[in-house]
């Protein structure tokens, strides 16, 4: 049977005189619901911790009271609410006017296995699975962004001087409709065999995430691993407040690597083999593609040469047949032969070498009979040649 368990605290840490971290663990509407928080307060000795108790009391209060919603809006409202909440008290208490906070705060909707995360500052929401630990959330800083785009490695962004600078907090102005975006939310999948970490800087600041990941993989019940965060950051200088969330939900009966090797079911099987029959035609549809394009080729290259012989053997034949033709038809259509060449080339020769040389033998044109010559062969070609 699947479980999800939950567990939380906050230490002082070794530097501070006192706590402004809050967090919130608990479950909501009827257990079907996990919500947590880790809330980092800002803004000196009292008005951190004012800011930070505000918004832990303030978002329990929005989500009691408003249980019906989308829930991925319903806890980015109830951030907006606190931050409503710390801004109102600030014009109220001048003495808390710089008071605020940073937070990120999940909603894990247990049946769909959702976690809808709320967040506000480079407070941290990470997930670990099957040896991997991957932050989620971003922080609201220029140091965590050069981190994420690699300009910094995780080390160098945690003993960064600027690395506290942050771009955004709640409580320091009023959030309206119009500013939706301020709030940075987020769903994720919630993963079989998973534990999510909500932290402040406070131990992000002090350890790695592999150094998280150990913690998370060592022995002993959630408590005592919360415990073993906060230690590891305390050992490592607890410079600030540290405050630790986690979230297990295990599935003891999920096995990804039986998963990998299960026997596939029929309706599998039947994908399996229609993929491996596209894959075939595929593969043959790639061959005779590629021999046909080799064969266009080689078609091409013939087809040029056939026809550039059609085309040689063309002209040949028009020659060979106008010059014998010039001598048959000569010899067995005189007439026809003869006064076909008259009419057509009468006119030409007349205009490049004289009257008289052809003249047509017809009735219509007066001639006198005595100097009449028959038509030559060789004048016709010979004034072509001219």
């Amino acid at each position: 049977m699947d479980t999800i368990i939950f567990s939380g605290n906050t230490d002082m840490g070794q530097k501070r005189s006192n706590n402004e971290d809050a967090f919130i663990a608990q479950s909501l509407w009827n257990g079907n619901y996990i919500l947590a928080a880790a809330i980092d307060g800002v803004g000196g000795y009292e008005g951190g911790e004012v800011a930070s108790a505000l918004a832990q009391q303030k978002i329990v209060e929005y989500l009691e009271t408003y249980p019906n919603g989308e829930r991925s809006e319903l806890i980015k409202q109830a951030v907006v609410y606190a931050n409503n909440a710390i801004f109102a008290e600030r014009q109220n208490q001048p003495e808390y006017g710089s008071m605020s906070c940073v937070l990120t705060a999940v909603l894990v909707e247990v049946d769909k296995k959702l976690i809808h995360m709320a967040h506000v500052g480079d407070t941290r929401l990470y997930q670990y699975t099957y040896g991997h630990i991957m932050k989620l959330s971003h922080d609201h800083s220029l140091v965590g962004y050069r981190e994420e785009i690699g300009e910094l490695t995780e080390l160098e962004a945690m003993s960064h001087p600027q690395r506290n600078v942050i771009s955004r907090d709640v409580g320091s102005k009023l959030l309206e409709g119009n500013e939706s975006d301020y709030v940075e939310a987020a769903t994720f999948p919630l993963l079989p065999n998973s534990t999510l970490l909500l932290c402040s800087d406070g131990l992000c600041d002090m350890i790695t995430s592999e150094q998280m990941k150990e913690c998370i993989e060592g022995k002993g019940i959630l408590k005592e691993k919360v415990a073993s965060l906060i230690a590891a950051a305390n050992k490592a200088g607890g410079k600030d407040n540290i405050t630790v969330v986690l979230i297990e939900y295990n599935c003891p009966d999920y096995n990804p690597e039986e998963v990998l090797v299960a026997e596939p079911s029929e309706k599998s099987t039947e994908n399996d083999n229609s993929v491996s029959e596209n894959r075939e035609s595929e593969s043959q549809s790639i061959e005779p593609e590629r021999a046909l394009t080799e064969n266009s080729a080689t078609k091409n290259g013939g087809g040029k040469l056939v026809y550039s012989i059609l085309i040689i053997f063309s002209i040949v034949m028009f020659v060979a047949g106008y010059v014998l033709g010039g001598y048959t038809g000569k010899e067995y259509f005189p007439a026809f032969f003869s006064h076909r060449i008259d009419s057509v080339f009468v006119n030409n020769v007349s205009d490049s070498i004289g009257e008289g040389i052809i003249q047509p033998q017809s009735t219509d044109i007066p001639t006198d009979s005595s100097t009449v010559q028959p038509p030559m062969e060789e004048s016709v070609v010979e004034t072509e040649e001219q």
